[in-house]
């Protein structure tokens, strides 16, 4: 995923978490908003109920790259995806298909 389509900063993090709809799974809480540029936008948040640091990247590597493969950046949408405490990393397979199909049902 380029950094163009990465949501970085706190603000902008904080104000789609707090006034966004929402979809909840059993491992991602996914909050969404539409935005006026022709790109997608995605921040990944990995609290440290997750693990250590290791851990946490390691997750957040795991959803950027089940993003990349499965998210259209055409669509113009701004995302910030929560990995919940009960994200299991060894069960990659299973956490792919939650997410992709948390994802084809945005917006619906």
């Amino acid at each position: 995923m380029k950094k163009e389509n990465r949501i970085l900063k706190y603000q902008e993090f904080s104000e789609i978490i707090n006034t966004t709809k929402r979809i909840r799974t059993k491992h991602f809480l996914i909050n969404f908003r539409n935005n006026n540029e022709n790109k997608a936008r995605v921040g990944v948040s990995v609290s440290k109920r997750n693990g250590n640091a290791v851990t946490r990247n390691k997750i957040k590597r795991q959803v950027r790259y089940i993003i990349g493969k499965s998210l259209d950046m055409s669509r113009q949408v701004d995302i910030v995806i929560v990995a919940r405490a009960t994200y299991d990393i060894l069960d990659f397979e299973n956490n792919k298909l939650e997410l992709t199909e948390a994802l084809t049902n945005l917006g619906e």
